[in-house]
């Protein structure tokens, strides 16, 4: 809250002081019959407006999400900023008009001193504002802030080019107040444009892209996450909206699953501008190696204490025999056996009977367990069958997960 009262002080200062040069640089343009300088007036005057446009969508942006808002208002600010930009060029294209008409009527402004130091006052005091708003703006994280510090920096040019203006034109060169008109014009325009594309990014939800790298490489990281799908971070500088799409394997619980979450939502600790994290789980359903228990002689057994474990790998049509290690163990047996199966690449296990601790296990180690009872009519092909017909199915397959 502290931050968004300095933002809106920021605004009101703005405010007063483009008030006052509004009138200096007014009075003293039409004293001297020079274009550019009033035009330069009534830049301060529209800045004004700008200022006002800033100061409330930073109100409004502060507000609490509610039942029609449940996203927040943030995004105020950059219809906010939208203004800006828009008022920005709305009066590049003004300038442009009346310096060609000066051209084209050939009309030349008269040196006056008052009117030169009114343009050399301007560019002081928006120098020191252009200073203070990008300041406050990258403090607060207020991107219409910002835009408006950028504005009074093309208006600190504005000003100066008026002084060359006023000097060539004492020198001779009645067209140069015309032309120094034109250059403010083309200036602010470009400035106008960067802001405006800016907040069309906010607004049409354009992903930050530097941000999601860094979530992803986060999220990566976190463990029973078989793949990161989608990261999208959407919003303004200082509110943003995180989706984060994310694949666990079958036999995740739902407990590891909101594990998982709270560990996605603590990168709020790191990253204060997250306003929300949005999560979205999908269980893979896809298996390709599947880890049959067998004995000596090949046959099923159903048992996680098997000496050998034929794996299938579904999609290449292939088999291997390996030894379990681990048949024998006398402590953490269970966890030693999934975790072989895991580094051997299997995604499900066939079993007719486990404790629990080992389903623990291989759950945690995101091996899917297939009950399936033994039986002199099933052979290990025909085991494997079945699990590709549940994989086919989908929704009983899953059922074996729970």
């Amino acid at each position: 809250m502290e931050s968004v009262d300095e933002a809106i002080k920021a605004g009101k200062i703005s405010v007063l002081a483009n008030v006052v040069l509004t009138i200096v640089k007014g009075v003293a343009g039409v004293a001297a019959n020079s274009t550019a300088l009033v035009a330069d007036a009534i830049h301060s005057l529209i800045d004004i407006l700008s200022s006002a446009l800033v100061w409330i969508g930073i109100k409004i942006a502060d507000r609490p999400p509610d039942e029609e808002h449940p996203y927040g208002h943030f995004k105020a600010e950059s219809l906010a900023e939208l203004g800006v930009g828009a008022v920005i060029l709305a009066t590049a294209l003004l300038i442009m008009y009346d310096a060609v008409h000066e051209l084209i009527s050939g009309k030349a402004p008269e040196f006056e001193t008052y009117a030169l130091a009114a343009a050399l006052f301007s560019a002081v005091v928006n120098e020191v504002l252009a200073r203070y708003k990008i300041h406050v703006g990258m403090k607060t994280k207020s991107s219409s802030l910002i835009a408006e510090g950028k504005h009074s920096r093309t208006d600190v040019i504005a000003s100066l080019a008026v002084v060359v203006g006023f000097l060539l034109v004492y020198f001779g060169y009645w067209w140069a107040d015309a032309v120094v008109a034109m250059a403010i014009s083309v200036l602010i325009m470009q400035i106008g444009g960067e802001i405006l594309k800016n907040a069309i990014d906010v607004l049409m939800d354009r992903v930050d892209a530097e941000t999601a790298f860094r979530i992803t490489s986060y999220v990566e990281g976190i463990r029973g996450i078989e793949k990161v799908d989608f990261v999208g971070v959407r919003g303004t500088w200082r509110n943003k909206i995180v989706e984060v799409h994310f694949t666990v394997s079958p036999g995740t619980s739902a407990e590891e699953i909101e594990a998982i979450i709270k560990r996605i939502e603590d990168i709020k600790k790191e990253m204060p501008e997250i306003r929300s994290i949005i999560p979205v789980v999908r269980v893979s359903r896809s298996v390709r190696k599947v880890a049959v228990p067998v004995d000596e002689e090949g046959n099923y057994t159903g048992d996680l204490n098997a000496p050998y474990f034929e794996i299938f790998d579904i999609k290449k049509k292939s088999r291997v025999k390996i030894v379990n290690e681990y048949s024998k163990a006398e402590r953490r047996k269970g966890y030693l056996i999934a975790e072989m199966l895991k580094h051997a690449g299997v995604d499900c296990v066939v079993l007719s009977r486990v404790g629990e601790g080992a389903k623990s296990h291989l759950k945690n180690m995101g091996i899917v367990v297939k009950h399936v009872e033994v039986s002199k009519d099933l052979g290990v092909e025909d085991i494997v069958k079945l699990v590709e017909e549940d994989i086919k199915t989908n929704e009983s397959y899953l059922h074996t997960t729970s």
